[in-house]
């Protein structure tokens, strides 16, 4: 039986340094048509998801501002800076950034939620 090769769009990593969260270029593709992202963590299952808004969405009033965050596209990869973003994400899956480096996660789109979805088990 033959196996095709076939690449995977939907999957990739999540990048998470001092004062910001990067997303590699499959992720981000998943995103370009995003106007803000809200993010949650689930610290029993260890997941972090970002939920993708439309402007719509964003601009319904039925999400508080301070929870929008803006995400920064570029050719190959999107970025949020925030740093009490990294701080919460930290504070939840109990890790710290080393001071000149970062921690990397693999995630995965999930097409039908519009959510990308890191697993915070292990760094990679």
């Amino acid at each position: 039986m033959l196996e095709f090769y076939d690449y995977d769009n939907f999957s990739g990593y999540i990048s998470i340094y001092k004062n910001y969260l990067l997303l590699n270029k499959n992720l981000v593709n998943t995103f370009n048509d995003c106007y803000r992202i809200r993010i949650a963590c689930d610290k029993e299952n260890k997941k972090l998801y970002l939920f993708k808004l439309n402007k719509d969405e964003a601009l319904s009033g039925i999400y508080s501002e301070s929870s929008l965050l803006k995400l920064s596209i570029t050719k190959s990869y999107g970025r949020i800076s925030n740093s009490n973003v990294i701080d919460f994400i930290c504070n939840v899956f109990k890790f710290n950034i080393p001071k000149e480096g970062f921690l990397k996660f693999n995630g995965r789109y999930d097409d039908q939620k519009k959510v990308i979805i890191a697993d915070m088990e292990e760094a990679v």
